[in-house]
């Protein structure tokens, strides 16, 4: 049964000495195109950018079509968010609304509730597999394993329970949406616990996902200029962690407001950003090797490869037949079968194949397999 309502009236009492104004409410309609449009170009570049390297690499893995579902759906979420750019804004008001509108809008929140779960889980699956393709050598089941392998099954079945939850969280649905339905239905489950959560999770994932790469290059036998390097091809993921915390702020803010307006264009700007910074995640290693295949590749390839190597080649370490640091990475295209996926111009068992000292002395690697400084030489350096 519905409420006898005015539909017409404020969805929220004002402030003292506020005037609400419906049509001309104190959002920003600007900025919101901008962030919608902004990260959607991002998104569709970095997701572009990986399959054209796959497609160099004439090899099509899971993670690539994990990223093309991501983004069907995040075309979804942003037609919501651009939906409400339009009217009220970012950053109004609950007053500057009347009661019809603010239905619509529970609706449209709604919408995006559910198309978060399925595009975090594509995404963070595909990052997960995609370090476990990186890091952990065929048939090895060690921690690094054993960490990502948790962690990946925990984010899939976290997010399709709390999919299932937020779309039947009440019954009859339209009380998820529309407030002014009463004296029948019933909403069980907490949704404010549940987003909590969810961001609780998210900054735990986001964690594992920024740390975990560091904490195996830190760990090669490199020296410390290449591992800066590399790094630096895996530090965007600061970007999603960070984000993923600012997103969690505001939805605190949601438990200590009636305004529920105000706050959620919080929550939905950062994790905008915080999806986008996934696909980057996953993009950014592949500017790389498509640099490399067009026609002015090696001078465009030099700029990513000075990351790596920390230095440029001279005469003097190139002379006399010696090979520079350098290209114990960045090695000439060879007739032998290459990984399935690169991180920027490195093999991926280049850097499965460089063993930490604990490996080394654990019996794990054998030393006679590896070159000065960790590396492996090219010549031995063989995918399964």
């Amino acid at each position: 049964m519905h409420q006898s309502v005015d539909y017409n009236a404020p969805a929220m009492a004002p402030p003292p000495g506020v005037v609400p104004n419906f049509n001309e409410p104190a959002g920003n309609p600007s900025l919101g195109y901008g962030i919608v449009i902004s990260s959607s170009v991002i998104s569709v570049l970095a997701v572009a950018a990986r399959l054209v390297s796959s497609a160099i690499a004439k090899k099509f893995v899971l993670e690539d079509l994990l990223l093309v579902i991501a983004l069907g759906i995040f075309a979804g979420n942003q037609y919501v968010t651009y939906d409400l750019s339009i009217y009220p804004g970012v950053w109004a008001h609950q007053w500057d609304i009347n009661n019809e509108f603010l239905i619509h809008f529970l609706y449209n929140i709604h919408l995006g509730a559910v198309f978060y779960g399925p595009i975090a889980m594509c995404i963070k699956v595909a990052i997960l597999v995609n370090w476990l393709r990186v890091f952990v050598p065929h048939g090895i089941r060690d921690a690094t394993w054993w960490i990502l392998q948790t962690l990946l099954w925990v984010n899939v079945v976290f997010y399709v329970i709390t999919t299932l939850t937020e779309i039947f969280r009440c019954w009859p649905r339209e009380i998820i949406w529309n407030p002014f339905i009463e004296d029948e239905g019933s909403c069980p489950i907490d949704v404010e616990a549940q987003n909590i959560a969810t961001s609780l999770l998210n900054f735990i994932s986001d964690t594992t996902i920024l740390a975990m790469p560091q904490w195996i290059i830190w760990k090669l036998h490199l020296p410390r200029n290449r591992k800066w390097g590399m790094s630096f091809l895996f530090v965007v993921g600061l970007g999603a962690w960070t984000f993923g915390i600012v997103r969690l702020v505001y939805f605190v803010k949601l438990l200590d407001t009636e305004d529920v307006v105000w706050p959620m264009s919080g929550v939905a700007i950062w994790t905008i950003w915080e999806v986008t910074t996934g696909f980057l995640i996953m993009g950014i290693p592949a500017f790389p090797r498509i640099a490399k295949a067009m026609p002015v590749s090696e001078s465009v390839a030099s700029f990513f490869r000075s990351f790596s190597s920390g230095s440029k080649p001279t005469s003097q370490n190139t002379s006399k037949g010696n090979n520079p640091q350098w290209q114990f990475m960045y090695k000439p295209k060879s007739r032998r079968r290459r990984s399935v996926f690169e991180i920027s111009e490195l093999e991926t068992h280049d850097l499965v194949s460089i063993r930490s000292t604990e490996d080394v002395e654990a019996g794990r690697a054998r030393p006679e397999l590896t070159a000065p400084g960790g590396a492996q030489s090219p010549s031995q350096l063989q995918t399964p």
